[in-house]
């Protein structure tokens, strides 16, 4: 999974490649990760991203690399799990400030 986070990972996919059926993998996964396999690689995956976004990689090739079919689908996922957009992410200052949030954005852009 790591190695290929642009991949379409399935459950079937990551039971077959750890030789164990759906159910027993999905359950081994969960008790010993603490999240449902899926769970865990969009975490992986926006992990990655934000180090990308950091290193100033345009979204579209970050929506690539971590295994999204569109800019839009990626920035929807982003945007749910971190409350930013990437580009909003990608423009934040070094200083560990939190990305807008889609409220702070729309009403900034509304009082402008």
């Amino acid at each position: 999974m790591h190695e290929d986070l642009a991949r379409g990972w399935t459950i079937d996919d990551l039971a077959r490649s750890a030789r164990m059926s759906r159910s027993a993998f999905a359950e081994r996964f969960r008790s010993t990760v603490g999240q449902t396999p899926l769970e865990y690689l969009r975490r992986i995956r926006m992990d990655r991203a934000r180090g990308l976004l950091r290193e100033g990689v345009p979204i579209a090739e970050v929506a690539h690399r971590v295994g999204y079919d569109s800019a839009i689908s990626f920035t929807r996922a982003f945007r749910r799990v971190t409350g930013g957009t990437p580009g909003a992410y990608q423009r934040r200052p070094e200083s560990g400030a939190r990305p807008d949030d889609a409220r702070g954005e729309e009403s900034r852009r509304s009082s402008s």
